[in-house]
């Protein structure tokens, strides 16, 4: 029985043996397949980023049915308003070498990219595209063209060569709206009245002259009527104060103005490098000291490729009707009539929504709405008249002071103006950046045939800093190391902090062009055209055009009396920030901040440019400069930035408009 017993439990002992081998080796099995599995896919994700792909010139443009968005083959009875030479360049300019493919040139360096470089470059170019605001989806294929014929497609298609299909989901040819929203003109640098211009987030120049208003408005645009993306809109707003706006602008690319058969058209368009002949390229290689196969591309990075080649630089027009209020701070309206066109690269639309700089925007828009570094040169004639406040008891009487009254009357104003903004493209994020830099430099020459005559330059930088790097040099604590428990507090505390300061400027000198222009007896300078100073996100603590030279009397409505503005600003800035504590869990995950901050500037007139090189007019800077100290909250979104401060005038003068707290929103921001 004993016997029986043990030959049971050997029995038992060994079936569970076999048991958990055959266990152990399916799981080994399991583990070797995946291992295998694992090895296969990046075996296949190294083949396929190394895989190259010369492609065929040109590439195929076909519409999207409203079914294919997500995939579906294209639409064959259906046409593209669309034109396929400037699909085309804009590939070329995303970095796409296409031509690559072409059996009688001598390969290039840009035929030999790969699959992940192709993918790169089409997503540059399907976001430009997009950017634009005439397409609702955009698609890119590489293979046999779904369009040729089967005999076609064996006949063309070979190992070395690939066809490049576009397909297109255009917007209808019209678009109506009518909402509301905030004027985000208001903190435009390139309005009249502004001195600001575009700085940093912690004291960067946002508005200058108004706040922003509620208004009203109703547009219609007609989108792609020529082929080459154009957007023509016609706008009619109204604002709570009663001001109205009436706007039109056409905007598209230079290229679609010109003959395609002309030489102009040719030298716009870009040409694959492959396709030009092998004895033109060593020519113009021997001629430049050159490799003509990286000067004729555009490199990959998007800062550079939001400057844009030929397809990207347009030429617009544009016309107003504007009604401007300024009897907050100055005591008079000013109407406006104004036409102009504007040269410019179109870079890519900031997508920020409908009706707040989205990518609608066409690139004679403010440049905040552009999402990259945006060039401009601006020819504008402008006239305008000023009316002075009536007296709300008298109504015969003026409510301003006299030097408003000497500026009163119509003006033509005739300028040429252009300008770069980084717009925030080397920092972290654009409205509230923790790390990198930016910049705007902007000038304005005004003269005949108007009666207005100066010279304006304007500009501005600012730098972000986080003191974790300070850490890391002087703890040589590395990157993604988590501090340890035994290290300082002060020392923790400094992860996250970041230091911020800016610097705007800017100068005008009166112009007579021999006696050509009539300039005004005060500063020789409209009081439309020069610099105010004041406000949230600008000079904290002071009122917009709070600080700055004022009328000895009148403008009762005015705190602290009618601005008369200067011909020479600064402003700067130092703060520091930290982000929202732990238990602020839903602010800190916004990227809301903490900041403390301390602020200088000062707006005064000198009697322009050449005076600057005199000892009186730097001590009467210094002695007018005002300072202010304080500190708020800030936070980023993709409608701007919003901030709310508390500060402190340290130094002031008896007739500056100062506030503590204050709140502002702004569209432009380093």
């Amino acid at each position: 029985m004993s016997n029986n017993n043990h030959g049971g439990q050997r029995q038992q002992d060994e079936n569970l043996f076999v048991q958990l081998q055959r266990q152990k080796q399916a799981q080994l099995e399991r583990i070797r397949q995946q291992q295998i599995v694992q090895k296969l896919n990046e075996l296949r994700a190294t083949f396929l980023s190394e895989y190259p792909m010369p492609l065929k010139y040109p590439a195929l443009v076909t519409s999207l049915d409203d079914g294919d968005v997500n995939g579906g083959a294209a639409n064959k009875d259906s046409s593209v308003r669309t034109d396929q030479d400037y699909i085309n360049a804009r590939l070329l300019e995303a970095g796409l070498p296409l031509g690559g493919g072409i059996p009688d040139v001598t390969p290039t360096a840009m035929s030999k990219m790969t699959l992940s470089e192709h993918n790169n470059a089409v997503a540059r170019f399907v976001h430009d595209l997009e950017g634009t605001g005439c397409y609702d989806a955009v698609q890119v294929y590489f293979g046999s063209n779904s369009q040729a014929s089967d005999d076609d497609a064996l006949e063309d298609q070979t190992p070395d060569s690939f066809d490049v299909t576009v397909r297109l989901k255009e917007k209808k040819w019209y678009k109506l709206y009518i909402g509301g929203g905030v004027n985000s003109e208001d903190l435009s640098s390139l309005g009249e009245s502004t001195g600001g211009g575009m700085g940093g987030a912690f004291g960067g120049m946002g508005a200058a002259g108004a706040l922003p208003k509620l208004q009203f408005e109703t547009s219609a645009s007609l989108l792609n009527v020529t082929g080459f993306a154009d957007v023509s809109t016609a706008s009619y707003s109204v604002d709570q104060t009663g001001g109205t706006s009436f706007k039109f602008t056409h905007d598209r690319p230079l290229c679609s103005w010109v003959s395609k058969q002309s030489s102009l058209y040719d030298w716009l368009m870009p040409r694959d490098p492959s396709m030009i002949p092998p004895v033109e390229r060593e020519r113009y290689n021997e001629q430049n000291g050159s490799n003509l196969d990286e000067t004729r591309v555009f490199l990959s990075d998007d800062a550079q490729f939001s400057l844009g080649g030929g397809s990207h630089t347009t030429l617009g027009v544009h016309a107003a009707l504007d009604e401007l209020d300024y009897e907050s701070t100055r005591s008079y309206r000013e109407y406006s009539r104004s036409v102009g066109i504007r040269l410019a690269n179109h870079c890519r639309g900031a997508s920020r929504g409908p009706g707040v700089g989205g990518p609608h925007k066409s690139s004679v828009a403010p440049p905040e709405s552009m999402a990259g570094p945006y060039l401009y040169l601006d020819w504008s004639a402008r006239l305008r008249d000023v009316l002075p406040r009536r007296h709300a008891d008298f109504p015969f009487a003026l409510d301003c002071s006299r030097e408003v009254t000497c500026h009163s009357g119509t003006t033509l104003k005739h300028s040429l103006s252009g300008g770069i903004y980084l717009n925030g493209c080397f920092t972290d994020d654009r409205y509230d950046p923790t790390m990198g830099y930016d910049a705007h430099v902007m000038g304005e020459l005004s003269g005949p045939p108007g009666d207005v005559g100066f010279l304006k330059m304007k500009g501005g930088c600012s730098w972000h800093w986080p003191l974790e790097l300070l850490q890391m040099m002087i703890l040589g604590v590395r990157e993604g190391e988590q501090v340890s428990s035994n290290q300082d507090a002060e020392t923790r505390a400094v992860i996250g902090m970041t230091f911020h300061s800016s610097l705007n400027a800017g100068v005008i000198n009166p112009l007579t062009f021999g006696g050509l222009c009539n300039n005004h007896a005060f500063s020789g300078i409209p009081l439309s055209d020069r610099f105010y100073v004041g406000g949230p996100g600008q000079l904290r603590g002071f009122l917009p055009a709070g600080i700055g030279p004022r009328a000895s009397e009148g403008g009762s409505n005015a705190p602290g009396g009618d601005s008369l503005g200067g011909d020479l600003f600064y402003s700067s800035t130092l703060a520091t920030s930290i982000p929202f504590p732990n238990y602020f869990s839903t602010l800190r995950q916004n990227g809301a901040r903490i900041f403390g901050f301390a602020n200088i500037g000062t707006c005064v007139s000198t009697g322009g440019a050449n005076a600057l090189l005199s000892i009186p007019a730097w001590s009467q800077i210094m002695r007018s400069s005002r300072v202010a100290v304080g500190g708020g909250l800030s936070l980023g979104s993709p409608l701007g930035r919003f901030e709310a401060t508390y500060a402190v005038p340290v130094r002031y003068g008896p007739r500056d408009a100062r506030k503590s707290v204050q709140f502002g929103f702004g569209f432009s921001f380093g």
